[in-house]
């Protein structure tokens, strides 16, 4: 199997769930020789006045979301796993669908944040939608 046609995708933003769902990509990852790590790291775009239009990211957070995320790569690596990740500007269930889709990944490990996972189920949230879209396996880690 080559490990960089189908990468286990992992959508982290620094929080404690997403940095679950990453150790336990790369676990399932290690059980599976060559497999590969995709990260994704969205960060959305602030809203300004009244909801309308869009602000800027500062590029200090750009940056220090782009070492943390090549430090979890680094720490993968050292395991054995290949890893490559992106930080990407936007909207994150459709940034996500996006990566998904274009790197062909054969799973998708989201953190859930919520505490009342029914709540956040009839809500809606983006693991939610992104679930709704996607065709591959997804593993929601609290």
């Amino acid at each position: 199997m080559n490990a960089i046609a189908a990468p286990f995708l992992v959508a982290w933003d620094g929080s404690g769930p997403a940095q679950r769902a990453f150790e336990y990509a790369l676990a399932d990852a290690k059980l599976r020789p060559g497999q590969a790590l995709r990260v994704i790291s969205v960060i959305e775009l602030p809203q300004v006045y009244g909801g309308v239009g869009t602000g800027e990211v500062d590029p200090r957070e750009l940056g220090d979301r782009r070492t943390r995320l090549d430090r979890l790569c680094e720490y993968a690596n050292a395991a054995g796993v290949a890893c490559s990740g992106d930080v990407l500007v936007g909207e994150p269930r459709e940034l996500l669908v996006d990566a998904l889709r274009d790197s062909k990944a054969t799973a998708l490990y989201i953190g859930h944040t919520e505490k009342n996972l029914l709540m956040r189920w009839l809500v809606g949230s983006v693991s939610r939608s992104v679930m709704d879209e996607v065709k591959v396996p997804v593993t929601l880690v609290p």
